[in-house]
Formats: C-alpha cells, structure tokens, sequence
C-alpha cells in the first residue's frame, strides 16, 4: 500500500510540474531547440514510467532511491542548460523539484546530499558560464538559492522525518495492538472453549445426579423433586402415583444370578417407559421398585395404565445366557391427589398401602387406595 501511494504521488508530482513547459517556451530565444523536446521526452519516460513501476516496485533502498533523485538532478541540471542557463528563469530554483522529492522519498541525509550536489551543480553552472570569474561568495543570489536548498532540504527533510518516525511508532503499535488483540481473542476462545466443556460437564454431572446407571431412568432424588412440582401445578387438577414393584425378584436372582437381574431391570424399565406419555414420569424407585407419575390423571385411568404395564411386563421375556426364557410379574398400587391423599407423604403413603395390598392378594396384581377403604 505504502509503495502504490509513493508511485501515485510521484507521477501527481511529474503532472504538476507540466506548467513549468510552459514557461520555458513562453521565452524560446533562450531555448535550445530540439534537445528540449527530447529532454522532455526523457523526463516523461522517466518520471512516468521508469521511476513509478520500476524503480518503485517492492521495496524501496538506496540505490533506487539514488537512481530517482539522481536522474532527475541531471534532468534538472539540462533542463536549465537548454532554457537559458545561468539566465534562465529556472536558474537554480529548477533543483529545489530534485530536492523536495528527496525529502519525499528518500531519508534526511538523502535530502541533505541532494541539497549538497544541486547546489554544487548551480556552482559547476556559474562558474562555466562566467570562467570561474565570480566566485559563490560574490553571487548573493545564487549563495541566497544554495542556502534555501539547504533550509528546504533541512526542514522538510526534519520534519518528514518525524512524520515517518511517527508513522513507523504507530505502525509498530498497531501490529502491537492487533497481535494483542489477536491474542486476547485466541485467549477468550480458549476460555470460552474451557467454559463451554465445564458446563457441559455440570450439565452431564447433573443429570448423572438424577439418572439411575443401571435402567437409565430418573432417580429416587429426581423423583422427590418432581413429586413437589407436579403438587403445585396439579393442585386444581389431579395427579396419580403408581407404584410398581417386581414379584419375588429375590428369588429370580437366586435362580438366575444378579446379572440376569440387573437385566430384567432394565427391560422392566424400558417396557414402563415405552407405555406412557411424555409428560408422565417414570423413576427407579429403589432395588427393584417403580414409580410412574401421571399428571392430570384420575384413579381410573391410573389403574388402566397400572394394568397395561402389568400385562406387558408378565408378557417379557428375558433371555439367559444358555437361551431359556426367563420371565417376571409385578404388582401395582395406585393413589390419587386430591382424591384419596391430601399431600406428598400421603400419596407415596398411601400408594405404598395399596402396593402391599395387591401383594398379599397374591401378586401380579393392581390395586387403588381409594377402594380399599
């Protein structure tokens, strides 16, 4: 970017000096005819092309900024030799172009070299065109112009060379900024990398918090917060509790092993969860007890439901390890808030009575508190 402005800047700076053309023809007695023309010529290949895309591209140095200023010195330097010489009005004025675009593109020392050849050169003019008669020192006009090369030269060049210094110091703190601010970013994406982990495994620890391993159903605790919930937001409904537990099931681990156990488990669960609704929740209650809730649901429809799991769980079958078919029953009790049970302990209560009712009428049974009175 910084090379397509100076290469932009200095053909601006070529298109500008076009009035100098001018007034150069503006007096053609002094001119010297065709080598202006051809000068001129040199001086547009050169300040148009040579210098902008060549000279210019990629990164400047010494040489190339020697090359620019340096060429146009000479140009300079035969552009007042064919326009009158020491009596041309461009006499030694002419130098301050090479002067000014050294202070432009080359450093301070450049600019004060520079100044140091034009006014060498407007020395070399004189002292042709009078035979080294007059001395520098009795030409107060042109000491008077050297000396303005010099301040021209000494100003400009300081000053554009705190610009740059400035220029590079800001330059430096952005990409400072930027490697910071890069780096910040790198930072809080890590941090939001490590935040987002840390709550996926707060979210997972409290699910395992919940969840019973074995059936992959909710849990004792679970099922207490859930039973304080569904209270209140059933309060002007009803909300039905059954309680499910495995007939004999110490028995079936007797005969079949704890192995053979934890599985009927899981395929009790996974035959409970499979037969009720999405708003109903189903927990392992504890060992080898169930618990469904059923909001918005009466007694009646609580024992349909306790004997659809009923059927369906006498109905699974089990296999063993050598292929026989193992299979299970369970036993239901149900209460119902408002209903038969006033309150939390009341409904797990009385859900319980009626559980260990259906187990003395002899198993694989379901029976309603509320009947039982």
């Amino acid at each position: 970017m910084q090379r397509k402005v100076e290469r932009n800047l200095w053909i601006i700076t070529g298109v500008t000096s076009f009035p100098f053309v001018i007034l150069a023809l503006a007096n053609p007695d002094k001119v010297v005819f065709p080598h202006l023309y051809i000068l001129m010529a040199v001086a547009g290949i050169f300040n148009g092309l040579f210098v902008p895309f060549f000279l210019m591209r990629g990164e400047g140095n010494w040489l190339r900024y020697t090359l620019a200023i340096g060429g146009n010195l000479l140009i300079s330097y035969f552009w007042i030799n064919f326009t009158g010489g020491v009596e041309s009005i461009f006499y030694p004025a002419f130098y301050l172009l090479p002067i000014v675009a050294a202070t432009l593109y080359a450093d301070f020392l450049g600019a004060m070299a520079t100044a140091l050849v034009a006014g060498g050169l407007s020395i070399y003019a004189k002292g042709q065109a009078t035979g080294w008669k007059v001395t520098m020192w009795q030409d107060t006009r042109m000491l008077a112009q050297i000396v303005l090369f010099f301040l021209v030269a000494a100003i400009v060049g300081y000053l554009l060379k705190v610009q740059r210094e400035q220029f590079r110091r800001n330059q430096k703190m952005n990409e400072e900024l930027e490697i910071a601010y890069s780096q910040l970013m790198a930072s809080h994406d890590q941090l939001q990398s490590y935040t987002n982990i840390i709550e996926k495994m707060n979210r997972e620890m409290e699910q395992l918090a919940i969840t019973d391993e074995l059936t992959g159903l909710y849990n004792y605790r679970y099922f207490q917060m859930t039973l304080d919930k569904e209270l209140k937001r059933n309060r002007h409904s009803s909300l039905t509790l059954i309680m499910l537990d495995i007939d004999d099931f110490k028995t079936y681990n007797d005969r079949y092993g704890h192995m053979m156990g934890d599985k009927m488990l899981a395929e009790v669960a996974r035959t409970i969860k499979s037969l009720v609704r999405e708003i109903d929740t189903v927990v392992r209650y504890g060992g080898e007890e169930f618990a469904v809730l059923l909001p918005a649901t009466r007694s009646e429809e609580g024992f349909q439901v306790a004997e659809k799991l009923r059927q369906a769980i006498a109905a699974l079958r089990v296999p063993t390890a050598d292929g026989l078919q193992t299979s299970i029953t369970v036993s239901a009790g149900i209460s119902c808030f408002p209903v038969d049970s006033l309150n939390k302990s009341e409904l797990i209560s009385h859900a319980d009575l009626a559980l260990y009712r259906a187990k003395e009428d002899g198993r694989n049974l379901s029976r309603i508190y509320e009947k039982l009175q």
